[in-house]
């Protein structure tokens, strides 16, 4: 499928399934804003809910999204997702291979299981643990650190790095949807091919501009809930 069509598909779907075409968060205060946000939020969380009734066990991503892998992913694409768990399964279930890249062994051991239930095996799942010692860690830019929240990023350098361990070009589908998003999306951008996919959860939060910055030649589609967005790129 050509750049065009994906992304042509990934519009219309966004288009078609939610009318709501942006984030309508908006800040504590005692205006229309706020007060729009407070009655629709329920609706929304609710039509989330709904829609989670058609697609069990798919990733917390936004339902214009799910439509899109749904239509555009396939058994001869290999993917990589940084941040594992429902969304494991499932792109498990859609691609050739899946890396998984995890940080937290107590949840990696609770989704290992689950792919060791259903018997799924064409998945590479690697726990790469936080750094306890950051101060050891000389890769470290403060500014990125400090747009990616309070804990600091150095702390997971093996994390971030791990995408760097592969070719690149060598995926065709990528979701960053775990920690230190912004440094793992700048490494995997590389890692996807051209004309691959390439997806951030929760795009609309400001400390993960510099990513968006980085992506913003590639052409895009924004799709959102109402309370949180999906982002699609397709690298030229």
């Amino acid at each position: 499928m050509s750049n065009d069509s994906l992304l042509n598909q990934a519009t219309n779907i966004s288009q078609f399934f939610f009318f709501i075409k942006s984030n309508i968060v908006a800040p504590k205060a005692f205006n229309f804003a706020y007060f729009k946000y407070r009655i629709l939020r329920p609706i929304l969380k609710g039509y989330y809910k709904f829609f989670n009734v058609f697609y069990p066990g798919r990733p917390w991503t936004t339902p214009a999204s799910i439509l899109f892998f749904e239509k555009a992913l396939n058994k001869d694409m290999i993917g990589l997702e940084y941040g594992s768990g429902r969304s494991t399964l499932y792109f498990a279930q859609k691609l050739k291979k899946l890396v998984s890249i995890e940080h937290y062994q107590g949840w990696q051991n609770k989704v290992k299981k689950e792919l060791e239930v259903k018997e799924i095996n064409n998945v590479d799942y690697f726990l790469i643990l936080k750094e306890n010692t950051p101060d050891a860690i000389e890769d470290i830019d403060t500014e990125l650190d400090k747009l990616e929240g309070s804990e600091p990023r150095n702390d997971f350098v093996n994390y971030y790095n791990k995408v760097n361990e592969y070719p690149d070009g060598y995926f065709d589908f990528i979701l960053i949807d775990g920690r230190a998003r912004v440094k793992c999306g700048l490494n995997a951008m590389k890692k996807v091919k051209s004309g691959g996919i390439f997806v951030l959860d929760n795009s609309e939060r400001k400390r993960y501009a510099p990513l968006r910055n980085a992506l913003k030649d590639w052409p895009q589609v924004n799709t959102t809930t109402g309370l949180t967005n999906t982002t699609i790129w397709i690298k030229p």
